[in-house]
């Protein structure tokens, strides 16, 4: 009877490593200043086995008094960032190929270009590849689209878009950029106007966009929301976005009292996390829990005719990843499937 025994073991290491080569590739965006992982956030990259991280290493702005686009906040990397794929992600604001002249797109490509070495050289890294990342308008799309392939002409790199969805639902007006792939920001879908909705995640908008994504020509991935934020709102106006806070900064400060679930007041005037209160200001946080993560996935399988590659969560971050439970990863991955 041993004789036979190989090929059932056989057959059972083929089976799970076809499941592990299956397996749906996760990673994460980082979005701060300086690369620098704690403890949690290694062992959640160790714990899911990322090897990709999308790392904002500057943003692009052309500001009303400026007559040049410039860099803003770039970031500073540690050696700690050679452990992993790096792929730069540089967010250039609309408003930047809105009044930049379009003879003057050669020298911002050239200039981004610059900077991304000298910001890889400082690590002696190497990144074939490049993200963009521009909430493009029919009227600066030619101008973004012509940046995009002088980038890779100077570059050689294989260059990725990010890509919002009333951009994929009209298509036909604000064109496609000129890259490989898009990655689906399937976040910030609402206004932010201090309303019963959640202006991060709506599944009601939602559905005004899900049946255009599988008509959408490029290949796609998806970004997921993991962060929260709270609205400031003075007397009924939202004032300012408190990012990187949550809910649980609130409940045991005696400056401010429950009003709902997710709506504070303050009582007095006070400093918050960095932020200024006045007596009666409101605050109503926002998050996507991890049931609404899952009918995402349940929404993206219906609709994608299961053709997306890669899941990207935004954004790494500790603050983020604690109000989930462990094994959410494994969850919503199994989910798309």
């Amino acid at each position: 009877m041993k004789k036979h025994w190989w090929p059932c073991w056989f057959l059972v290491l083929l089976l799970a490593a076809c499941q592990q080569q299956h397996k749906r590739p996760i990673s994460f965006y980082y979005w701060r200043t300086q690369f620098a992982l704690n403890g949690y956030e290694q062992n959640v990259l160790r714990k899911e086995a990322v090897d990709t991280l999308y790392v904002r290493y500057f943003d692009i702005d052309l500001k009303p008094e400026a007559t040049q686009p410039a860099p803003v906040s770039p970031i500073q990397l540690d050696s700690s960032i050679n452990q992993y794929r790096v792929i730069p992600v540089i967010f250039i604001k609309n408003r930047t190929f809105d009044r930049l002249p379009i003879a003057d797109v050669p020298s911002l490509a050239a200039n981004v270009f610059h900077l991304v070495t000298q910001i890889n050289q400082s690590q002696h890294l190497t990144t074939p590849e490049i993200q963009f990342d521009c909430d493009w308008t029919e009227h600066t799309r030619d101008k973004f689209f012509q940046f995009i392939r002088q980038y890779q002409t100077i570059s050689n790199q294989k260059i990725s878009a990010t890509i919002r969805l009333h951009q994929v639902k009209y298509k036909e007006r604000m064109g496609m950029p000129p890259v490989s792939y898009g990655v689906l920001m399937y976040y910030n879908m609402g206004a932010i106007n201090g309303d019963n909705n959640n202006s991060i995640y709506e599944r009601s908008i939602a559905n005004r966009y899900n049946a255009y994504i599988k008509s959408y020509p490029l290949p796609l991935q998806v970004a997921l929301p993991l962060f929260s934020w709270g609205l400031q709102m003075r007397d009924g106006k939202v004032i300012d976005l408190l990012n990187k806070i949550n809910l649980t900064q609130f409940e045991n400060d005696s400056n401010f009292t429950n009003l709902t679930g997710n709506r504070y007041r303050a009582l007095r005037a006070c400093f918050k996390a960095g932020y200024y209160f006045k007596q009666g200001d409101e605050v109503k946080g926002e998050h996507v829990p991890a049931e609404d993560l899952l009918d995402i996935t349940t929404q993206i399988n219906q609709y994608t005719n299961h053709r997306i590659g890669k899941l990207i969560f935004y954004d790494l971050d500790s603050t983020n990843l604690i109000q989930y439970e462990k094994d959410i990863f494994k969850k919503i991955s199994n989910n798309l499937n």
